[in-house]
């Protein structure tokens, strides 16, 4: 039987959580036995290396301009290379796969990778036709697929494929026991791009009054972004200095996480939040607003807490709570990775992967890709 081709179409490859999950679903299809292409919109970012190390080097489409340009060069790629899938990686190259999988024949399968919501305003005018031009599309979290709907997109029509986290590799990167934050006082950790819809603003005043029960407590945040400046500025005129680290980006968040107490996240917006799974794998408790898919991922009292977006005062309280209990944080952490391990791992990646594949191409009667993928 011949092989499933895939290509995929990258919109980045940077620092994020929805790059890195592309790069697990290539990892997993193609240890699966998959041909895997990417053609990337950009070159020379974070998880370009992985995916030549990976033996699966990403090709630059990027050097074609002009979109109509770069659309007609990828066309005829895809013409050679006939895949049975052509997918985005990112809401906003879903009109590529769109547009090519109707020229080569393929199933196109867009993306959605936060909640559609914020899909949908952070495009413009483009997001109606980003949404609606595929005849499929995947999305990491149920809280995407019930709004998409509410937008008149046929549940059918949307799959959800939740993040996953390889623990092999968290706890490899995890293992230096070198100290990376400042101190060893109960440290509540923020890890995130830092963008408006973050809400970091949140994190920090939450901080503030938590601190005034347990006045050791400290913050660290781990990114950064246009809203650096005016959170490190927050920060200070809150009477924080020396209180809330910011550390930047930072290529070992799996060992800062071993050093935290509890990870915080406080977003307005989320498809399903990869830091959260990484925090589960470091046994850290989370407290979390409630957005996107994170009430089905942080079982609230039991491995972590989930607060209304804007009660900072719950926020504090919980990071109180958290901050003098070293054994809660011991039973929500430890209840967090037994969650993990057995609802997020990697190994099982390529066969969910293949089996919301197959159910696609069925309900479209796409009889090429059912072919090779029953």
């Amino acid at each position: 039987m011949k092989p499933l081709r895939v290509a995929f179409v990258a919109g980045s490859l940077t620092q994020g959580g929805a790059e890195k999950q592309f790069v697990y679903m290539a990892r997993a299809l193609r240890d699966a036995g998959a041909e895997v292409d990417i053609y990337s919109l950009t070159r020379g970012e974070y998880y370009e290396a992985a995916l030549i190390e990976e033996g699966i080097p990403p090709i630059w489409v990027g050097r074609w301009g002009a979109p109509p340009a770069r659309l007609a060069a990828l066309a005829s790629m895809m013409l050679r290379r006939r895949p049975h899938i052509v997918q985005s990686t990112h809401f906003f190259g879903n009109l590529y796969a769109a547009l090519l999988g109707r020229v080569s024949g393929a199933l196109g399968i867009g993306s959605i990778r936060n909640d559609a919501h914020f899909d949908m305003s952070a495009n413009g005018r483009w997001g109606p036709w980003l949404l609606r031009m595929p005849q499929v599309l995947l999305a990491n979290s149920w809280a995407a697929q019930h709004n998409a709907a509410t937008m008149g997109i046929r549940p059918n029509r949307i799959h959800v494929l939740p993040n996953v986290i390889d623990l092999s590799e968290f706890d490899r990167q995890g293992d230096d026991t070198a100290r990376q934050l400042p101190s060893e006082a109960p440290t509540a950790i923020a890890v995130c791009r830092l963008v408006a819809m973050k809400r970091l603003d949140r994190f920090i005043h939450a901080l503030v009054q938590a601190r005034r029960e347990v006045p050791a407590l400290r913050g660290t945040i781990v990114g950064d972004g246009p809203e650096r400046g005016p959170l490190e500025r927050l920060a200070a005129a809150a009477g924080l200095n020396g209180a809330c680290t910011f550390v930047g980006r930072s290529d070992c968040v799996p060992r800062l996480m071993r050093q935290a107490d509890m990870l915080v996240l406080s977003s307005e917006h989320e498809g399903f939040p990869n830091v959260v799974l990484e925090a589960m794998a470091a046994r850290l408790p989370v407290v979390a607003t409630p957005a996107g898919d994170v009430k089905r991922v942080v079982s609230d009292g039991e491995t972590g807490y989930v607060v209304a977006s804007d009660d900072v005062g719950a926020m504090a309280e919980r990071m109180v709570r958290l901050a003098t209990s070293a054994t809660l944080r011991r039973e929500l952490g430890n209840a967090g990775r037994v969650r993990v391990e057995q609802s997020y791992s990697f190994s099982a990646l390529g066969g969910r992967l293949r089996s919301v594949y197959c159910s696609m191409a069925s309900e479209q009667r796409d009889m090429r890709a059912l072919t090779v993928l029953q």
